[in-house]
């Protein structure tokens, strides 16, 4: 065999495996980017970043004056496609988030007793018992169960 044509076997038997690494190299590039159907992209508001965990994206937005008890628009795959309108404090419940809850608790963001019973139900609803315990240290919510999932959910389909 001449040494053109080992050459020319060589380049056939690597290429494959060089065309998958550079393909794995760019969708991972495009999927940090969020430029493909399998990344949600950058949260669009704050209720979005705490939905997906984005602590680092909730205080930039806190930092910017977005405040996390309003409403906001969220798209359905962040938390669910019947929850499509909440307040950053729900998102990051219904995202199982303990930490960041004491973080916007801790901040003032939970600021009365209604609306921590509020978050305690949802918390309660969604089967998120960490979260149910920190809401409400030491006493059982006496929540009606799925009234504040209700709640969300009415929000997010206005009739």
């Amino acid at each position: 065999m001449s040494q053109a044509s080992s050459r020319v076997l060589g380049v056939m038997a690597a290429a494959p495996a060089v065309l998958a690494t550079v393909a794995v190299l760019a969708f991972a590039a495009r999927e940090l980017s969020g430029r493909t159907p399998l990344s949600y992209g950058r949260p669009l508001n704050i209720a979005e970043a705490a939905g997906a965990g984005e602590v680092s994206e909730v205080l930039r937005f806190l930092r910017a004056g977005w405040d996390p008890s309003q409403v906001w628009p969220l798209r359905p795959e962040i938390i669910s496609s019947t929850v499509t309108r909440a307040t950053a404090l729900e998102a990051a419940i219904w995202g199982g988030r303990q930490p960041l809850v004491e973080l916007l608790d801790r901040r003032g963001f939970i600021r009365d007793a209604e609306t921590r019973h509020h978050l305690a139900c949802l918390a309660k609803d969604i089967g998120s018992d960490e979260v149910v315990a920190y809401l409400s240290p030491g006493a059982a919510s006496s929540c009606e169960p799925g009234a504040a999932f209700a709640v969300l959910k009415a929000r997010s389909n206005p009739q």
